[in-house]
């Protein structure tokens, strides 16, 4: 069958060297980006979502307490579906975004 070039959202690069040795890469440059668009984000912009994390914060809080609660189950929910999607790239291909990841999760 070959080798692998796309598995579970990640794309394999394959070098094979002269002398014998094979290096492999992989990214989830699509994902990323399929990601970044579904926020409405630009790759170098800057957010425009918070987060329950500000200095002198409790971490577990929402900062919108005037909201109704369906509102906030609905930013809960929308916050936890991002935390989820920074977890599979920090999981998969970027162990870089770990430490921000769990502080978030």
């Amino acid at each position: 069958m070959g080798p692998v070039s796309h598995y579970l959202g990640i794309e394999f690069s394959w070098i094979f060297h002269p002398d014998g040795h094979l290096s492999v890469s992989l990214t989830q440059q699509s994902f990323a980006e399929s990601f970044i668009h579904s926020l409405d984000l630009s790759p170098t912009g800057s957010s425009p979502y918070s987060t329950p994390y500000h200095s002198g914060m409790s971490i577990d809080t929402l900062p919108h307490q005037d909201l109704l609660a369906p509102a906030q189950d609905q930013l809960r929910l929308q916050y936890l579906s991002i935390v989820g999607s920074l977890n599979w790239l920090a999981h998969t291909t970027r162990p870089d975004l770990s430490m921000v990841v769990s502080l978030l999760a």
